[in-house]
């Protein structure tokens, strides 16, 4: 970031040392910033999870999962599988979205630069 500008800027050398310092300093930053949102995400789920299963079993007095939650039935591991991708489809979604938004926005600018050159 800050290496990039100083080089585009063609600065003295010297600058880019000290930029390469603070990109690093970024870098990891981010890295350890990232590592934080995994392990929460994963505690999160983990925890509405377990929600899930004793709300189940409060509602249903105790009929359901009373011996837990076994994995290796197909109806629990296909619900398990479609709840993991529900995240990636509204993630998929509000990616394409933003997209057609910043296409709408390159033809608009395009439009006012054509009439106004």
């Amino acid at each position: 970031n800050a290496g990039g500008i100083a080089e585009m800027a063609e600065l003295e050398p010297y600058v880019r040392e000290k930029t390469d310092a603070l990109d690093a300093a970024g870098n990891t930053t981010a890295a350890i910033g990232k590592g934080f949102a995994i392990g929460s995400a994963a505690l999160v789920s983990l925890a509405l999870f377990g929600a899930f299963v004793t709300r189940i079993r409060h509602s249903s007095n105790d009929e359901l999962f009373q011996d837990g939650v076994n994995m290796l039935q197909p109806l629990t591991f296909a619900f398990l599988i479609i709840g993991g991708m529900i995240p990636f489809a509204f993630a998929a979604m509000t990616m394409k979205s933003v997209g057609v938004a910043a296409m709408q926005m390159v033809l608009e600018v395009q439009r006012q630069f054509d009439e106004k050159p």
